[in-house]
């Protein structure tokens, strides 16, 4: 009899355990947003064993299945009196999480590039991310971390990181290439050499910084009234070391050659040796006695020469 009281005592115990854990009952679903998986997330009625974690959660967005074996062997483990109803008696137990779209991704790239100094229109090819990004918990944020790219445009790559409160950290690292394009005035026809630029003379269009030399002419009042230094292609942007003023004085022209000095003037007639524009001085020679001197553009065919006694010479004769 006395050897029947411990028994007898264990079997008290188990029953009151059992009772206060209540009927126990497999949870067929389950979803959850923790890193663990715990006993009241695959059985009702275990009481205040169900804060118990059992094992690690299925990553972000994804589902673990437990099917009777696991469940069983689980069960037994943890004294729950539990048996499947059959073989194919299964819990499965989801991980909540939004996977965070690519279009958000190079939204934060390119607040990201803005940041660093990138101008113009900002056009961002990404490529097929490693990892899904799962989008983070509430008070956790996205960044870009270590932006490496060319200020021209080209490959480039950074970390999307999340920093969680918990203060667990994930990155993923993003490559892809880059754009920065530009609004520029383009010729809207070819343009010879000499031609005077017009307003019609342009239109707008919109190109990568890669394609643009450094001295590209950036607004249509750099070139409007400027001449083309030479032939100028249609649909291409516009250099400003290929405009120059307006040519006044064509190369191989004849011209009026002015000089006035204390009252005397003297007139005579040359062939420009250069083009010429307004103000500027280029190389003349006098028809009569051969000889060339420099004098300064006032009007069209007529220029002004400097008194020195060598120029009065080349006029005079």
């Amino acid at each position: 009899m006395k050897r029947l009281i411990p028994v007898i005592a264990c079997l008290v115990a188990f029953s009151l355990t059992q009772a206060a854990l209540g009927q126990v009952r497999l949870r067929s679903q389950a979803n959850i947003d923790s890193d663990a998986v715990t006993l009241g997330d695959l059985f009702t009625g275990v009481g205040d064993l169900a804060a118990l974690e059992i094992g690690p959660a299925p990553a972000p967005g994804g589902s673990a299945v437990y099917n009777a074996d696991h469940l069983i062997a689980i069960a037994r483990s943890h004294d729950l009196t539990w048996r499947p109803a059959g073989s194919v008696s299964r819990a499965v137990v989801r991980r909540g999480g939004e996977m965070v779209d690519r279009t958000e991704v190079i939204e934060l790239l390119r607040r990201e590039f803005r940041q660093a100094g990138a101008a113009g229109r900002i056009d961002i090819r990404l490529n097929r991310l490693g990892h899904d990004v799962l989008r983070p918990q509430q008070g956790d944020a996205l960044r870009i971390d270590e932006l490496s790219y060319d200020s021209n445009g080209g490959p480039f790559s950074a970390y999307l990181q999340s920093d969680s409160t918990t203060g667990a950290s994930q990155g993923w690292l993003l490559r892809g290439r880059v754009d920065f394009v530009a609004r520029v005035p383009v010729a809207s026809r070819d343009i010879r050499k000499g031609q005077k630029i017009t307003s019609a003379d342009f239109k707008w269009m919109e190109l990568s910084l890669r394609l643009l030399a450094s001295d590209i002419v950036e607004h249509p009042d750099q070139m409007v009234g400027l001449a083309a230094k030479r032939n100028l292609r249609q649909n291409q942007p516009i250099k400003q070391s290929n405009l120059r003023i307006p040519i006044m004085i064509a190369k191989g022209s004849m011209v009026t050659i002015t000089l006035n000095s204390g009252g005397i003037s003297l007139i005579g007639t040359g062939r420009a040796l250069e083009d010429g524009s307004l103000g500027e001085s280029i190389r003349i020679m006098n028809v009569q006695s051969k000889r060339s001197l420099d004098a300064s553009v006032i009007a069209p065919d007529h220029v002004r020469a400097t008194l020195t006694r060598q120029i009065a010479v080349a006029v005079d004769k």
